[in-house]
C-alpha cells in the first residue's frame, strides 16, 4: 500500500458523509412539503392539516440520524451539534402547534428551514475530502 492511499479516509467516513449530504437534502425537502401542506390547509383544503399532522412523523427523526452520521463521518461539530439542534426544534415545534404560543410555529418551521439548508450545503465540501 501507498503512503498517499494511507491518507485517504476510511469507506465508512466517506460513506458517512454522503449519507449526511443525501439525508441532509432529504430533510430539507420535507420541511418545504410540510410548509407547503400548511399553506395548502390554510389557503384551500382544510382537509390538509391531517396530511400536515401526519408527514412530519416521517422525517422528524432524520436529525438524529444525521446526528450519528455525521460522527461517522467525522464532519464538523457545527454540522454534527447543528442536527441536533434540529432535532430539539422539531420537539419545541409541537409545544407551539396550539394556544398562543401558536404564532412561534411558522417562526421555529423558518429556523427549522435555514438550519437544514445550513446543514445540506455545510456537508458538501466534505464529500470532495480525500
Amino acid at each position: 500500500m501507498t503512503a498517499e492511499a494511507n491518507k485517504t479516509e476510511p469507506s465508512r467516513v466517506r460513506n458517512g458523509r454522503l449519507a449526511f449530504f443525501i439525508l441532509s437534502w432529504v430533510l430539507l425537502i420535507c420541511i418545504i412539503v410540510q410548509v407547503f401542506l400548511a399553506g395548502m390547509a390554510l389557503f384551500d383544503n382544510s382537509e390538509a392539516w391531517k396530511w400536515h399532522r401526519t408527514f412530519v412523523h416521517w422525517f422528524e427523526y432524520i436529525s438524529i440520524i444525521l446526528f450519528i452520521l455525521g460522527w461517522i463521518g467525522k464532519l464538523s461539530r457545527k454540522l454534527i451539534w447543528g442536527s441536533l439542534g434540529l432535532f430539539v426544534l422539531f420537539n419545541i415545534q409541537y409545544y407551539t402547534a396550539h394556544g398562543f404560543v401558536g404564532a412561534l410555529h411558522p417562526v421555529l418551521a423558518l429556523a427549522l428551514f435555514w438550519g437544514a439548508l445550513a446543514l445540506a450545503r455545510g456537508s458538501y465540501p466534505f464529500l470532495k475530502r480525500k
